[in-house]
């Protein structure tokens, strides 16, 4: 409203302002062109008479023709001087009555040589005043109507004197020759009567005072004896001769006393029309002032009246906004802490009403009630419903988990039956596998539900056996190879947490590369903390995808927003989170993508190494070394150039000879296997687990089933280079039971292997896997098994692993609830982290 009220008022000041710098204008350009434009018309008039003169006297000089010549020249020139400042609306005809006065000196020249006629003279100097006269016609555009119409009134008569002044200049020539011509007599007649008619016209138009004067005038005797010789020339009937009938002297005598006297009644009549000005200029001053100030008034009325509105109205619409503020801010981050704790809401409580008087904003106050109210129920009610949806979700995800444990634990009593063929024990082998992923996505699940992880690692973890279990729970595990890992030993309470972040980018690095190319994994302690670097040769992500996904990784979302696609991403974030790992997805080289994972120092034991190491490499239980003169080790376990021995545990102890795998099994070909994925390739081996610590020998051999690095003899080995088994060799002898020792001898060597080869291979693999667990179930828990503690004066030192060896046949991976020899799990492998309200139904 103030800003229209002052526009309002800018434009009625600017209005009554134009008119007086109106009146203000016309005054500068009566000064500066108006008065010296009438003084130049007259000039001309005056030279255009003698210039008639003289073409009707055939090349006699007219005395005071180049006085006048002169005369007019130097006016000119004060003219164009004064006519520079002039406004600009004038400029133009400033222009073009200068081009038409520099048209007359062609004329004048022709004048003076006799070559031009009369009528085109005439009409030269008429033109250029006429142009003259367009400058004076504009000073009376006057916003004042009065003054306008005595000033156009002025004009008229100073027209009607130029038409006196072209009849006088006409009639000269005519005079000065001593004849009309035919043209000319006609000419004559029409100037006569067009000046009767103008002048009629303008006496008509003047104001009474300058009428009176006019009227006068054309009672005048000067005035009277013209009309009389005009009546009398036009009336003449010697026609045929054309005489003038009336000599210059009396001519000269008849018209100048007229046009003096219409110049007095001019000046005087301009003189009075400034007079009358005046008073306007006054007015107009006035109008000005009263309009300024009245106006000035008002603003300042409608400032101090929208002030003091505007101050109630923020005031209550800052109560709206500190309500608003609050809502946002406060009360829906305060339910919503609540709600997550498990707490009770009373909207009512949360939400009270806002009172806000009862005009418009009241209203908006009231509304503005009920939209707090319904915000902080729906946010009640939405926060229900996501904690029962997660609760849901959990209860799900557990009972699967719990079914998926069971299912691994008959998975492990089948693979210890002896009558397995090396078929079956190959699916059983895959199902196992199967199961374990299985698993990890259940625990997956339950981590993006809110819940935590149920199975523990209570002891130090070798951050080798750690990477291994990770590799063995993703698909194609056969595809990853390692490069250097340093020795680490990872708490026991993030075991689980790192195998699964770590099986997320190892399985997405599997994933999205070719399956002709492998993925490097290599770990190494830095001043940071212990990095673990995962490298794909796959076709990499874009710059804008690899921002969003390095983004998801270090914040990220709520689950309920998160994208379907990238669950895996969300699952590592969240782990990341909670343990404060760093994880950075980068281009590799090869033009793939590179994980790098940082793990901060807290999560590693700095104090002395634990009891012993976990499975070092291997299957499951791992076979007996191979001797120095077996066969060489499949291409999968080679050492990288350079290098031997890359992922050392311990340098305190003796070194230990490498370990190789079990022959590959031939897949099954099964029609009823529903996973096409695990129809990728045969699994070469069953991958170990790191569900206990492996058993101890008491007899200080310098790997499970191999004796201080020493060769077996040739004679405890298979055709094909394996170690025959033999019940309870592994175990402490105190460990040991009562149990019948087998009685197989090994086969003479073959090229081929016979079934019955392949069940025994199996069967005594199977038999040393079971008695190795029982016997580290012992060492683990000795007062469960009413043993004393572990010797560990002789613990054995993890095998050495050859940089890039084959995951297959070294990943372990950990299985919480594997069961004992008497079917009961394992306490110490595991803890079950349940509530009341994340039990599985049983």
């Amino acid at each position: 409203m103030l800003l229209s009220l002052a526009a309002l008022w800018g434009f009625a000041a600017w209005v009554t302002v134009r008119d007086g710098w109106n009146l203000l204008e016309a005054g500068q350009i009566d000064t500066s062109v108006g008065r010296p434009t009438k003084s130049l018309i007259n000039m001309l008039q005056d030279e255009r008479r003698l210039s008639m003169i003289q073409l009707g006297r055939h090349g006699v000089i007219v005395p005071g023709l180049a006085d006048q010549r002169a005369r007019t020249d130097q006016l000119v020139t004060s003219w164009g001087r004064t006519a520079k400042d002039a406004p600009d609306k004038v400029v133009g005809h400033v222009a073009e009555t200068r081009k038409r006065l520099e048209a007359l000196t062609a004329v004048r020249s022709a004048v003076d040589g006799g070559t031009a006629d009369r009528a085109g003279v005439a009409q030269a100097y008429n033109l250029a005043i006429d142009s003259a006269f367009s400058i004076v016609l504009l000073n009376t555009a006057l916003d004042d109507e009065g003054v306008s119409s005595d000033g156009r009134a002025l004009v008229a008569l100073t027209r009607a004197r130029e038409l006196l002044a072209r009849e006088d200049a006409q009639m000269a020539g005519v005079i000065a020759v001593g004849r009309f011509t035919s043209g000319e007599f006609n000419r004559f007649s029409q100037a006569v009567g067009v000046q009767r008619y103008g002048m009629d016209e303008a006496t008509r138009q003047l104001p009474p005072a300058d009428r009176a004067r006019v009227a006068a005038l054309h009672r005048s005797g000067p005035f009277t004896a013209l009309r009389v010789t005009e009546d009398r020339v036009l009336a003449m009937k010697q026609r045929a001769k054309l005489r003038p009938g009336v000599t210059a002297a009396q001519w000269q005598s008849l018209t100048r006393p007229v046009l003096d006297r219409i110049d007095q009644a001019i000046d005087t009549g301009g003189d009075e029309v400034v007079e009358r000005a005046v008073p306007v200029g006054y007015g107009v001053l006035a109008r000005v002032i009263l309009v300024v100030g009245l106006g000035l008034f008002a603003v300042l009325a409608s400032i101090v009246l929208a002030f003091t509105t505007a101050r109630a109205i923020l005031r209550q619409l800052n109560r709206l906004r500190i309500a608003a503020e609050e809502l946002a801010d406060v009360a829906l981050p305060e339910v919503m802490t609540r709600l997550s704790h498990g707490e009770k809401v009373d909207v009512a409580a949360q939400a009270p009403p806002l009172r806000f008087g009862d005009d418009e904003i009241g209203r908006v106050g009231r509304a503005f009630n009920r939209v707090q109210e319904t915000a902080i129920t729906a946010a009640v009610q939405q926060a229900e419903q996501r904690a029962g949806f997660r609760k849901t979700l959990r209860n799900l995800a557990q009972r699967n988990q719990s079914l998926v444990n069971r299912q691994l634990q008959m998975i492990d009593r089948m693979e210890r039956r002896e009558d397995l063929a090396g078929k079956e024990l190959e699916d059983l082998l895959r199902l196992d596998h199967l199961t374990t992923r299985a698993r990890r996505n259940a625990e997956n699940l339950v981590q993006l539900s809110g819940g935590q992880p149920t199975r523990v690692w209570r002891r130090p973890v070798p951050i080798l056996d750690v990477i291994r279990a990770a590799v063995s729970e993703v698909e194609n595990y056969e595809r990853a190879t390692f490069q250097r890992i340093d020795p680490a030993w990872l708490r026991g309470h993030a075991v689980i947490d790192v195998i699964r972040l770590l099986a997320e980018l190892i399985e997405n690095a599997l994933s999205f590369s070719s399956p002709d190319t492998t993925v490097e994994i290599s770990g190494q302690m830095t001043p940071n903390g212990f990095a673990v670097a995962i490298e794909d040769k796959g076709l990499g992500l874009d710059p804008d995808r690899l921002e969003s996904a390095n983004h998801m990784l270090a914040t990220p979302p709520e689950f309920d927003v998160a994208p379907e696609e990238r669950l895996g991403l969300l699952v590592a974030g969240l782990i990341a989170r909670r343990h404060l790992i760093t994880t950075t997805l980068k281009r590799s080289p090869y033009g793939g993508v590179t994980a790098v994972v940082l793990l901060p120092e807290a999560l590693f034991e700095r104090s002395a190494e634990p009891e012993r190491p976990l499975v070092g490499a291997g299957v499951a239980a791992a076979p007996a070394p191979v001797p120095a003169a077996a066969p060489a080790r499949p291409a999968a376990v080679q050492d990288p150039p350079g290098r031997g021995n890359l992922a050392v545990l311990s340098t305190a102890r003796p070194e230990a000879p490498a370990l190789v795998a079990l022959p590959t099994p031939e897949p099954s070909g099964s029609d009823d296997e529903a996973d096409d994925e695990a129809d990728a390739g045969p699994l070469p081996t069953r991958p170990a687990r790191l569900d206990r610590p492996a058993a101890v020998p008491a007899g200080g051999r310098g790997g499970r089933g191999g004796r201080g690095g020493e060769p077996e003899d040739d004679d405890t080995l298979t055709p094909g280079g394996l170690p025959i088994r033999k019940p309870q060799e592994s175990l402490a002898p105190a460990l040991r039971a009562d149990a019948p020792a087998s009685d197989e001898e090994p086969e003479p060597e073959d090229l081929g292997r016979s079934p019955a080869d392949v069940q025994r291979i199996m069967g005594a693999y199977q038999r040393g896997t079971i008695r190795g667990r029982a016997a580290a179930d012992q060492v683990q828990n000795p007062g469960e098994s009413g043993a004393g503690g572990p010797d560990t004066a002789g613990a054995p030192e993890a095998p050495e692993q050859d940089g890039k060896s084959g995951a297959a046949g070294t990943a372990a991976r950990p299985h919480a609830d594997e069961p004992d020899d008497d079917g009961a799990s394992d306490g110490n492998a595991q803890t079950e982290r349940r509530g009341e309200d994340d039990a599985p139904d049983a």
